[in-house]
């Protein structure tokens, strides 16, 4: 008996060996497949489904990973059954399902919009169909069948073209953990769990506005903004604190789910300070807006208009949150004069001693002083106001 792929082998020993392959190259499809959609491209999967539904139906991830793992094998043998391949071609048959794979996880920012359909998903069909007229091809091509393979070469063979296309399969998918992490927390924050939606990404020093964005409403949500806010880096000024106006950045949530949560929309006009600035004044926003105000001062580094407005916003017997006194330290020893209504914390001016302590240090470079300060004081507003660019 012959069969496709540079193999002759004997009747019984090739059906047992044909079977063997078979039952080899599914169960890891499905494992592949399996650990594929259901872990690393699970945050695309889900936002995909809520992409295509406009949210309006619900989600759960297993199901969905098992139906489409269970759907794309059966491609598989249904393609085994058509083109009957044999020997080390066997496994060669799920190359389609690999690009199904392919299909449902490359995507990128492009699944923000409307009616998102991407290029794999006329791709896929069309590479199936050249690949069976290939497949066809050569299997009436004779100069294929001459070698004789042993049936343990058949099956390392089959299990190393799997591996083959595994691989290919992550490196085509998306792999950008930032787009991943948006993505995750987006899907956090749409349940209500803005505390497990702040761990996303949380050790990176890497964060683009949009993750910005949305940690910054999540930690607002939590009443947690001006506590927490320089624990997570921050690149994008008072801007970071809401999302681009570009409306290919935001899946699920967009200015208007902030400016919702303050209240109020900006003047065409009006910066991000400057639109916060007059919802607290005029008393148009909500309790939010203040945190986010301050928030904006702090992240501008306007110390000046800082010190005006922790006077007009905070009594004395407000309680001040971790950034706003740290703040309230370093202005006060940068201008003595400045007279402050609520009482300094003692813990955060002994901290402030040993940050200046440290600061004036001699160093070798100042690059070396820059990062033994970030390592010991970089979760702190005076490590941002002196370093962050």
């Amino acid at each position: 008996m012959r069969g496709f792929g540079n193999n002759e082998y004997s009747r019984p020993s090739g059906k047992r060996t044909a079977h063997f392959s078979n039952v080899v190259c599914s169960l890891l499809f499905f494992v592949f497949s399996m650990v594929y959609l259901g872990v690393f491209q699970g945050d695309v999967i889900e936002a995909l489904h809520y992409s295509l539904a406009h949210g309006k139906t619900t989600f759960a991830l297993r199901p969905t990973t098992m139906v489409l793992t269970a759907l794309l094998t059966v491609l598989a043998w249904v393609l085994n059954l058509i083109l009957k391949l044999n020997g080390k071609a066997r496994g060669l048959a799920f190359i389609p399902s690999f690009l199904g794979l392919v299909a449902l996880t490359d995507v990128g920012r492009e699944l923000y919009k409307g009616d998102y359909s991407g290029n794999w998903w006329w791709l896929m069909p069309l590479l199936t169909v050249i690949f069976v007229i290939a497949v066809k091809a050569i299997k009436g091509n004779d100069i294929y069948r001459k070698k004789k393979a042993e049936p343990e070469g058949v099956l390392t063979w089959n299990v190393f073209a799997m591996l083959m296309m595994s691989i290919a399969t992550l490196l085509l998918g998306n792999t950008d953990k930032m787009f991943h992490n948006e993505l995750r927390m987006e899907h956090l924050m749409m349940q209500g769990n803005n505390k497990e939606a702040l761990k996303v990404g949380k050790k990176s020093f890497k964060a683009t506005r949009t993750l910005t964005a949305l940690r910054n409403m999540a930690l607002s949500k939590e009443k947690m903004l001006n506590e927490k806010l320089f624990e997570y880096p921050q690149y994008y000024k008072a801007d970071g604190l809401f999302f681009s106006n570009d409306s290919s950045e935001t899946l699920r949530f967009t200015n208007d789910s902030l400016y919702g949560l303050l209240g109020d929309k900006p003047k065409d006009w009006e910066d991000s300070q400057s639109f916060l600035k007059r919802i607290c004044y005029e008393d148009t926003g909500t309790n939010r807006a203040v945190g986010y105000y301050m928030a904006a001062l702090l992240l501008n580094k306007d110390m000046n208009e800082y010190a005006v407005a922790v006077n007009d916003f905070f009594l004395k017997d407000d309680s001040l949150r971790r950034y706003l006194k740290e703040a309230v330290v370093m202005y006060k020893e940068m201008n003595p004069e400045w007279k402050f209504v609520v009482d300094t914390d003692t813990t955060v001016i002994g901290r402030f001693k040993e940050y200046k302590a440290l600061k004036n240090k001699e160093f070798t470079t100042e690059k070396e002083r820059e990062n033994r300060l970030r390592s010991k004081f970089g979760d702190t507003y005076w490590w941002y106001y002196d370093y962050q660019k």
